[in-house]
């Protein structure tokens, strides 16, 4: 080596000399040692909560998909049970109008039989009344003639 440099690396702090490898060799060892107690269990934990949460993220969109799922399988069953309510609420309201129709068909035939009763008893009415007038028309035409003409009118 040039001795000019070697003047001004002795007063230097970056001598090359046994130190030199000591502190390398210090240096590697430290590496060595942290990398198997520090840094390799923090880096497996690290990987750990990256898996559990990267599992954790799996289990949350599994739920999230099972959530969807029963959401679609429950707004199913609700449009189901509004049909069928639907169905039986008009099945009910045709079976009222049918009876109520019955009902008004069995009162238009009493209406009609009660009607028909009056009728034909009025008709009897009518007719006996006329035939009490025309019996008592009759006598008091027998009345009047006998007592006009002064003898029985037969």
């Amino acid at each position: 080596m040039n001795p000019a440099f070697l003047l001004i690396l002795e007063g230097s702090v970056l001598s090359i000399d046994g130190s030199f490898l000591f502190i390398f060799i210090s240096i590697l060892l430290l590496i060595f040692i942290l990398n198997r107690t520090l840094f390799a269990p923090i880096n497996r934990i690290l990987d750990e909560r990256e898996l559990m949460g990267a599992g954790r993220l799996v289990e949350a969109k599994s739920l999230l998909a099972q959530y969807d799922e029963r959401l679609k399988k429950y707004e199913e069953e609700v449009r189901s049970a509004r049909a069928a309510a639907y169905q039986t609420l008009e099945a009910q309201r045709k079976e009222a109008l049918a009876a109520r129709q019955h009902t008004l068909e069995q009162v238009k035939q009493e209406t009609f039989a009660q009607i028909t009763a009056v009728k034909a008893e009025i008709a009897q009415q009518s007719e006996r009344a006329r035939q009490n007038l025309e019996n008592e028309a009759r006598a008091m035409a027998a009345t009047i003639s006998t007592q006009i003409l002064k003898r029985p009118v037969g």
